[in-house]
């Protein structure tokens, strides 16, 4: 016999601890936010925003309202890739370069982007995680960026971040 319960009540907050849910709208008429470890769709997903701490995947991501990505100001700290500030992906407006201070990348993920903007009149040192590359130059490396300029760095795979535009390293 399989789990059901038919019953002419409504439950005011019920708990669902397993089993499937087939062929009903969750939160048709009053929405919600909701939190999910996998979320699989065959068709469009909609909504004001979509975030996601991990991988966002598949086909095509379609966002019609814009595409938003987290942004932060940094103040580059250390002199090394241990005392480097640590950076997220997303838009990072660094301070505080002073041709030895630098950043730190996070730990390379194929497709995860940043883009960092020297908003000081000196050289910034960019430094990748630990194992990790920039361009062409030698794992553990930092990367130079010219002051009161800006790149794009895109994590090809687990190792290995390239500038957009590819620039000489």
């Amino acid at each position: 016999m399989p789990n059901s319960v038919s019953v002419g009540v409504a439950f005011s907050d019920p708990v669902l601890s397993g089993g499937t849910i087939d062929n009903t709208v969750i939160g048709g008429t009053t929405k919600a936010a909701g939190s999910f470890t996998t979320v699989t769709a065959t068709g469009a997903i909609t909504g004001a925003s979509l975030a996601s701490t991990g991988a966002l995947s598949g086909t095509t991501v379609t966002a019609s309202a814009g595409f938003i990505m987290p942004s932060a100001t940094v103040a580059a700290t250390g002199t090394n890739q241990a005392t480097a500030a640590q950076i997220a992906t997303g838009f990072t407006l660094v301070s505080a370069a002073d041709a030895t201070k630098g950043i730190l990348l996070p730990a390379a993920a194929a497709g995860l982007t940043c883009v960092i903007k020297n908003n000081a009149a000196a050289v910034l040192k960019i430094w990748p995680a630990s194992g990790d590359a920039v361009n062409a130059i030698a794992a553990d490396s930092n990367y130079v960026l010219a002051s009161l300029t800006s790149t794009v760095l895109v994590a090809y795979d687990t190792t290995t971040w390239y500038s957009v535009p590819l620039l000489a390293s």
